[in-house]
């Protein structure tokens, strides 16, 4: 049967002795530790930017509730309803969603503008909101 052979223990020894060899390890561990440091600058911060995300954000009218007729878009200036009149309105909205800090989402309302129309004929709308028409 042949006899197999191991290959022999690895060994940290330098050709010159292992006290040259171990003098070669500390100076290279030295070096690397006062060096080493000293070249690496301060770290660098990346900027995250904040996301803006216009593309989730549509005009839209505002709704008023009514308890018989239900959501219109629509009111009315004074508690007399006169069909015809310039004393009604609609109130556009930018409406958006929003990221958050923390990762959740949040959808706001932002008034845009308010446009005066005839009032029509039909159910009367809900009295606007005080400061509608400011």
């Amino acid at each position: 049967m042949p006899r197999t052979t191991s290959a022999p223990p690895f060994r940290a020894e330098s050709p010159h002795g292992p006290t040259a060899f171990r003098r070669f390890l500390v100076f290279a561990l030295g070096l690397a530790l006062v060096v080493g440091p000293a070249r690496a600058g301060p770290p660098i911060v990346v900027p995250v930017p904040v996301p803006v995300n216009p593309s989730y954000c549509w005009p839209e009218s505002k709704l008023f509730d009514t308890l018989r007729y239900g959501p219109v878009d629509f009111c009315r200036k004074r508690l007399a309803y006169a069909p015809g009149r310039l004393e009604c309105a609609q109130v556009s909205e930018q409406v958006c969603w929003v990221l958050l800090a923390d990762g959740q989402w949040i959808l706001t309302r932002s008034p845009v503008g308010t446009q005066v129309i005839p009032c029509p004929d039909g159910p009367e709308p809900p009295v606007c909101p005080r400061l509608t028409f400011e």
